[in-house]
Protein backbone atom coordinates (compact mmCIF):
# COMPACT_ATOMS: atom_id res chain seq x y z
CA UNK A 1 0.00 0.00 0.00
CA UNK A 2 1.40 3.38 -1.00
CA UNK A 3 1.99 5.99 1.70
CA UNK A 4 1.87 9.72 1.18
CA UNK A 5 2.60 12.97 2.96
CA UNK A 6 -0.78 14.45 3.89
CA UNK A 7 -1.56 17.88 5.32
CA UNK A 8 -5.12 19.13 5.74
CA UNK A 9 -6.95 22.03 7.40
CA UNK A 10 -10.62 22.11 8.36
CA UNK A 11 -12.20 25.46 9.40
CA UNK A 12 -14.08 24.18 12.46
CA UNK A 13 -14.70 27.14 14.75
CA UNK A 14 -15.69 25.30 17.95
CA UNK A 15 -14.85 21.82 19.22
CA UNK A 16 -15.14 20.44 22.73
CA UNK A 17 -12.31 18.25 23.95
CA UNK A 18 -14.61 15.20 23.97
CA UNK A 19 -15.32 15.82 20.29
CA UNK A 20 -11.59 16.11 19.64
CA UNK A 21 -11.07 12.86 21.52
CA UNK A 22 -13.75 11.20 19.35
CA UNK A 23 -11.93 12.35 16.20
CA UNK A 24 -8.67 10.89 17.50
CA UNK A 25 -10.43 7.61 18.40
CA UNK A 26 -11.97 7.44 14.94
CA UNK A 27 -8.53 7.98 13.41
CA UNK A 28 -7.20 5.06 15.47
CA UNK A 29 -10.10 2.91 14.27
CA UNK A 30 -9.10 3.59 10.67
CA UNK A 31 -5.36 3.34 11.46
CA UNK A 32 -5.08 0.77 14.29
CA UNK A 33 -1.28 0.74 13.95
CA UNK A 34 -1.23 4.24 15.53
CA UNK A 35 -2.58 2.99 18.85
CA UNK A 36 -0.61 5.28 21.18
CA UNK A 37 -1.25 9.01 21.70
CA UNK A 38 0.45 11.83 23.55
CA UNK A 39 -1.86 14.76 24.32
CA UNK A 40 -0.66 18.34 24.82
CA UNK A 41 -2.93 21.28 25.64
CA UNK A 42 -1.86 24.93 25.72
CA UNK A 43 -3.78 27.54 27.67
CA UNK A 44 -3.65 31.27 27.07
CA UNK A 45 -1.49 31.79 30.17
CA UNK A 46 0.38 28.50 30.53
CA UNK A 47 0.70 24.88 29.43
CA UNK A 48 -2.15 22.77 30.80
CA UNK A 49 -0.99 19.31 29.62
CA UNK A 50 2.30 18.24 28.04
CA UNK A 51 2.77 14.82 26.36
CA UNK A 52 0.21 12.98 28.49
CA UNK A 53 -0.76 9.45 27.32
CA UNK A 54 -3.51 8.87 29.91
CA UNK A 55 -6.85 10.28 28.75
CA UNK A 56 -8.25 10.15 32.30
CA UNK A 57 -5.49 12.48 33.48
CA UNK A 58 -6.20 14.80 30.57
CA UNK A 59 -9.94 14.96 31.34
CA UNK A 60 -9.24 15.72 34.99
CA UNK A 61 -6.72 18.47 34.18
CA UNK A 62 -9.05 20.36 31.82
CA UNK A 63 -12.15 20.11 33.99
CA UNK A 64 -13.75 23.59 34.09
CA UNK A 65 -10.87 24.94 31.94
CA UNK A 66 -12.16 24.41 28.37
CA UNK A 67 -12.71 28.14 27.90
CA UNK A 68 -8.99 28.67 28.62
CA UNK A 69 -7.77 26.29 25.91
CA UNK A 70 -5.76 27.91 23.13
CA UNK A 71 -4.57 24.77 21.33
CA UNK A 72 -5.00 20.99 21.56
CA UNK A 73 -2.48 18.63 20.02
CA UNK A 74 -2.46 14.83 19.69
CA UNK A 75 0.61 13.00 18.40
CA UNK A 76 0.20 9.39 17.29
CA UNK A 77 2.78 6.62 17.63
CA UNK A 78 2.98 2.96 16.64
CA UNK A 79 4.68 1.81 19.85
CA UNK A 80 5.00 2.84 23.48
CA UNK A 81 8.62 3.75 22.87
CA UNK A 82 7.51 7.14 21.65
CA UNK A 83 11.00 8.37 20.89
CA UNK A 84 11.58 5.47 18.50
CA UNK A 85 8.86 6.85 16.24
CA UNK A 86 9.96 10.47 16.60
CA UNK A 87 11.21 10.59 13.03
CA UNK A 88 7.67 9.81 11.78
CA UNK A 89 5.23 12.63 12.43
CA UNK A 90 1.50 12.02 12.67
CA UNK A 91 -0.60 14.56 14.54
CA UNK A 92 -4.03 16.15 14.82
CA UNK A 93 -4.39 19.63 16.32
CA UNK A 94 -7.21 22.05 17.01
CA UNK A 95 -7.22 25.77 17.67
CA UNK A 96 -10.59 27.37 18.51
CA UNK A 97 -11.56 30.52 16.69
CA UNK A 98 -10.90 33.69 18.65
CA UNK A 99 -12.28 36.94 17.21
CA UNK A 100 -10.75 37.52 13.73
CA UNK A 101 -7.85 35.06 13.81
CA UNK A 102 -7.29 33.17 10.55
CA UNK A 103 -5.33 30.10 11.63
CA UNK A 104 -8.15 28.45 13.57
CA UNK A 105 -9.69 25.01 13.09
CA UNK A 106 -8.66 21.37 12.94
CA UNK A 107 -5.41 20.43 11.22
CA UNK A 108 -3.92 17.08 10.28
CA UNK A 109 -0.31 16.31 9.36
CA UNK A 110 1.44 13.01 8.64
CA UNK A 111 4.66 12.05 6.90
CA UNK A 112 3.62 8.54 5.86
CA UNK A 113 -0.05 7.70 5.68
CA UNK A 114 -2.27 5.55 3.48
CA UNK A 115 -4.40 8.02 1.45
CA UNK A 116 -7.24 5.55 0.81
CA UNK A 117 -7.88 5.00 4.50
CA UNK A 118 -7.50 8.74 5.09
CA UNK A 119 -10.36 9.31 2.67
CA UNK A 120 -12.51 7.09 4.90
CA UNK A 121 -11.43 9.03 8.00
CA UNK A 122 -12.16 12.36 6.33
CA UNK A 123 -15.55 11.22 5.03
CA UNK A 124 -16.84 10.66 8.57
CA UNK A 125 -15.21 13.90 9.69
CA UNK A 126 -17.31 15.84 7.19
CA UNK A 127 -20.40 13.84 8.12
CA UNK A 128 -20.24 14.48 11.88
CA UNK A 129 -18.87 18.00 12.12
CA UNK A 130 -19.97 21.32 10.76
CA UNK A 131 -17.02 22.32 8.61
CA UNK A 132 -17.33 25.80 7.21
CA UNK A 133 -17.62 25.61 3.45
CA UNK A 134 -18.38 28.45 1.10
CA UNK A 135 -19.30 28.68 -2.57
CA UNK A 136 -17.47 31.98 -2.83
CA UNK A 137 -14.15 31.58 -4.68
CA UNK A 138 -10.96 32.59 -2.96
CA UNK A 139 -9.80 35.60 -4.95
CA UNK A 140 -6.20 36.78 -4.86
CA UNK A 141 -5.12 39.54 -7.21
CA UNK A 142 -1.43 38.82 -6.78
CA UNK A 143 1.54 40.89 -5.70
CA UNK A 144 3.02 43.10 -8.45
CA UNK A 145 6.67 42.40 -9.20
CA UNK A 146 9.40 42.89 -11.76
CA UNK A 147 9.94 39.60 -13.60
CA UNK A 148 12.49 37.99 -15.89
CA UNK A 149 10.99 35.00 -17.71
CA UNK A 150 12.71 32.34 -19.80
CA UNK A 151 10.93 29.57 -21.72
CA UNK A 152 12.85 26.65 -23.27
CA UNK A 153 11.42 23.74 -25.23
CA UNK A 154 12.51 20.86 -27.44
CA UNK A 155 11.79 21.20 -31.15
CA UNK A 156 9.89 18.34 -32.81
CA UNK A 157 9.24 16.58 -29.51
CA UNK A 158 5.62 15.57 -30.22
CA UNK A 159 6.42 14.05 -33.62
CA UNK A 160 9.44 12.30 -32.16
CA UNK A 161 7.34 10.68 -29.41
CA UNK A 162 4.77 9.43 -31.93
CA UNK A 163 7.30 7.08 -33.47
CA UNK A 164 6.29 3.43 -32.79
CA UNK A 165 9.65 2.55 -31.22
CA UNK A 166 9.52 5.40 -28.65
CA UNK A 167 7.89 4.14 -25.45
CA UNK A 168 7.03 6.18 -22.34
CA UNK A 169 10.05 4.99 -20.24
CA UNK A 170 12.37 6.20 -23.01
CA UNK A 171 10.52 9.54 -23.11
CA UNK A 172 10.80 9.84 -19.32
CA UNK A 173 14.55 9.28 -19.54
CA UNK A 174 14.81 11.96 -22.19
CA UNK A 175 12.76 14.48 -20.22
CA UNK A 176 14.60 13.80 -16.95
CA UNK A 177 17.90 14.50 -18.73
CA UNK A 178 16.44 17.72 -20.19
CA UNK A 179 15.06 18.94 -16.85
CA UNK A 180 18.30 18.07 -15.06
CA UNK A 181 20.54 20.00 -17.44
CA UNK A 182 18.27 23.07 -17.21
CA UNK A 183 18.27 23.01 -13.41
CA UNK A 184 22.04 22.58 -13.23
CA UNK A 185 22.63 25.43 -15.67
CA UNK A 186 20.59 27.78 -13.44
CA UNK A 187 22.07 26.66 -10.12
CA UNK A 188 24.38 29.70 -9.79
CA UNK A 189 21.33 31.92 -9.25
CA UNK A 190 18.23 29.70 -9.05
CA UNK A 191 14.92 31.13 -10.31
CA UNK A 192 12.10 31.91 -7.88
CA UNK A 193 10.01 29.43 -9.83
CA UNK A 194 10.86 26.69 -12.32
CA UNK A 195 7.96 24.88 -13.93
CA UNK A 196 8.21 21.77 -16.10
CA UNK A 197 5.61 21.73 -18.86
CA UNK A 198 5.96 18.56 -20.93
CA UNK A 199 8.82 19.23 -23.36
CA UNK A 200 9.27 22.76 -22.05
CA UNK A 201 10.56 24.61 -19.00
CA UNK A 202 9.50 27.99 -17.62
CA UNK A 203 11.96 29.75 -15.30
CA UNK A 204 11.12 33.08 -13.63
CA UNK A 205 13.14 35.44 -11.45
CA UNK A 206 11.70 38.25 -9.34
CA UNK A 207 14.24 40.98 -9.97
CA UNK A 208 15.21 44.38 -8.61
CA UNK A 209 18.04 46.87 -8.99
CA UNK A 210 20.39 44.65 -6.96
CA UNK A 211 19.91 41.26 -8.66
CA UNK A 212 18.65 42.17 -12.13
CA UNK A 213 22.00 41.90 -13.89
CA UNK A 214 22.82 38.58 -12.20
CA UNK A 215 19.51 37.02 -13.20
CA UNK A 216 19.87 38.18 -16.81
CA UNK A 217 23.44 36.86 -17.05
CA UNK A 218 22.52 33.47 -15.59
CA UNK A 219 19.48 33.08 -17.89
CA UNK A 220 21.40 34.12 -20.99
CA UNK A 221 24.42 31.96 -20.15
CA UNK A 222 22.14 28.97 -19.65
CA UNK A 223 20.50 29.62 -23.02
CA UNK A 224 23.79 30.18 -24.84
CA UNK A 225 25.30 26.92 -23.59
CA UNK A 226 22.12 24.87 -23.99
CA UNK A 227 22.92 23.60 -27.49
CA UNK A 228 26.26 22.16 -26.37
CA UNK A 229 24.80 20.51 -23.30
CA UNK A 230 21.90 19.15 -25.36
CA UNK A 231 24.44 17.76 -27.84
CA UNK A 232 25.95 15.68 -25.02
CA UNK A 233 22.46 14.28 -24.31
CA UNK A 234 22.01 13.38 -27.98
CA UNK A 235 25.34 11.56 -27.96
CA UNK A 236 24.62 9.68 -24.74
CA UNK A 237 24.50 5.86 -25.04
CA UNK A 238 21.27 5.94 -23.03
CA UNK A 239 19.38 7.26 -26.07
CA UNK A 240 20.00 4.70 -28.78
CA UNK A 241 16.68 5.52 -30.49
CA UNK A 242 17.71 9.11 -31.01
CA UNK A 243 16.81 12.49 -29.56
CA UNK A 244 15.13 15.56 -31.12
CA UNK A 245 17.97 17.76 -32.31
CA UNK A 246 16.79 21.31 -31.70
CA UNK A 247 15.70 23.52 -28.84
CA UNK A 248 14.07 26.94 -28.73
CA UNK A 249 14.57 29.72 -26.20
CA UNK A 250 12.64 32.92 -25.50
CA UNK A 251 13.53 35.47 -22.80
CA UNK A 252 11.40 38.45 -21.75
CA UNK A 253 11.18 41.03 -18.98
CA UNK A 254 8.57 43.31 -17.48
CA UNK A 255 5.90 43.73 -14.81
CA UNK A 256 3.95 40.71 -13.61
CA UNK A 257 2.24 39.43 -10.46
CA UNK A 258 3.14 36.74 -7.94
CA UNK A 259 0.23 34.44 -7.09
CA UNK A 260 0.81 32.87 -3.69
CA UNK A 261 -1.68 30.08 -4.37
CA UNK A 262 0.47 27.54 -6.17
CA UNK A 263 3.48 29.90 -5.94
CA UNK A 264 2.90 30.93 -9.55
CA UNK A 265 3.59 34.01 -11.65
CA UNK A 266 1.17 35.63 -14.09
CA UNK A 267 1.91 38.37 -16.59
CA UNK A 268 2.93 39.57 -20.01
CA UNK A 269 6.66 38.70 -19.71
CA UNK A 270 5.76 35.00 -19.48
CA UNK A 271 3.41 35.25 -22.47
CA UNK A 272 6.04 37.05 -24.55
CA UNK A 273 8.79 34.58 -23.59
CA UNK A 274 6.54 31.68 -24.59
CA UNK A 275 5.72 33.29 -27.94
CA UNK A 276 9.38 34.07 -28.61
CA UNK A 277 10.32 30.49 -27.78
CA UNK A 278 7.67 29.16 -30.16
CA UNK A 279 8.97 31.37 -33.01
CA UNK A 280 12.66 30.76 -32.31
CA UNK A 281 14.62 28.53 -34.73
CA UNK A 282 16.99 26.04 -33.15
CA UNK A 283 20.13 27.96 -34.16
CA UNK A 284 19.48 31.01 -32.00
CA UNK A 285 17.94 32.62 -28.92
CA UNK A 286 15.29 35.35 -28.98
CA UNK A 287 15.55 38.00 -26.26
CA UNK A 288 12.92 40.72 -25.91
CA UNK A 289 14.31 44.22 -26.42
CA UNK A 290 12.82 45.11 -23.01
CA UNK A 291 15.35 42.88 -21.20
CA UNK A 292 17.86 45.19 -19.42
CA UNK A 293 21.49 44.74 -18.36
CA UNK A 294 22.43 42.48 -21.27
CA UNK A 295 26.14 41.57 -21.31
CA UNK A 296 28.16 43.75 -23.68
CA UNK A 297 30.57 41.09 -24.91
CA UNK A 298 28.03 38.75 -26.54
CA UNK A 299 27.31 39.29 -30.22
CA UNK A 300 23.68 39.94 -31.08
CA UNK A 301 21.52 41.18 -33.94
CA UNK A 302 18.39 43.27 -33.95
CA UNK A 303 15.52 41.34 -35.55
CA UNK A 304 11.87 41.93 -36.28
CA UNK A 305 9.69 38.84 -35.98
CA UNK A 306 5.98 38.13 -36.08
CA UNK A 307 4.44 36.61 -32.96
CA UNK A 308 0.76 36.10 -32.31
CA UNK A 309 -1.23 37.98 -31.11
CA UNK A 310 1.26 40.84 -30.74
CA UNK A 311 2.23 41.18 -34.40
CA UNK A 312 5.69 42.48 -35.31
CA UNK A 313 8.03 42.36 -32.31
CA UNK A 314 11.58 43.67 -32.04
CA UNK A 315 14.02 41.28 -30.40
CA UNK A 316 17.70 40.61 -29.98
CA UNK A 317 18.86 37.47 -31.73
CA UNK A 318 21.81 35.65 -30.16
CA UNK A 319 23.39 33.10 -32.50
CA UNK A 320 25.55 30.18 -31.50
CA UNK A 321 29.23 30.58 -32.39
CA UNK A 322 29.65 27.00 -33.60
CA UNK A 323 27.18 27.25 -36.47
CA UNK A 324 28.33 25.84 -39.79
CA UNK A 325 29.19 28.25 -42.58
CA UNK A 326 26.12 27.42 -44.64
CA UNK A 327 23.86 28.14 -41.65
CA UNK A 328 25.54 31.50 -41.19
CA UNK A 329 25.05 32.34 -44.87
CA UNK A 330 21.38 31.40 -44.71
CA UNK A 331 20.93 33.57 -41.64
CA UNK A 332 22.66 36.53 -43.30
CA UNK A 333 20.11 36.50 -46.12
CA UNK A 334 17.05 36.48 -43.89
CA UNK A 335 14.75 39.41 -44.78
CA UNK A 336 13.69 40.17 -41.20
CA UNK A 337 17.10 41.41 -40.05
CA UNK A 338 16.67 45.12 -39.43
CA UNK A 339 20.29 46.22 -39.20
CA UNK A 340 23.83 44.94 -39.16
CA UNK A 341 25.24 42.91 -36.25
CA UNK A 342 26.27 44.97 -33.25
CA UNK A 343 28.11 44.15 -30.06
CA UNK A 344 26.47 46.45 -27.56
CA UNK A 345 23.26 48.31 -26.89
Amino acid sequence: MNSDFIQRSYPIAELLFRDFWDICSHFQTIYPEYRHILYSIDGFDSVIILDEPNIAVVMKKIQNKESQIRRINARFFKSRGFQQDAFQICEIAFRPKQTDQKDYGLTFYADEIDPIRYYQFEEELFGKHSIGQTNEPLVEFGTPCELLAMVIDIRGFSLFCEQPNIESPYTCGLMSAFYDLIQKSLSRFPPNMIKFMGDGVLATWETNAHNREIAVNVALHSAMTLHQRWKHVRESPHFSHGVPEGTGVGISFGLASHLRIGNDYIGRPINIASRLCGACPSDRIYVDRAVPALPMHLRKEELGIIIKPYGRHHVWGYFFDDQKDDAKKARASEPHILRSPIRNT
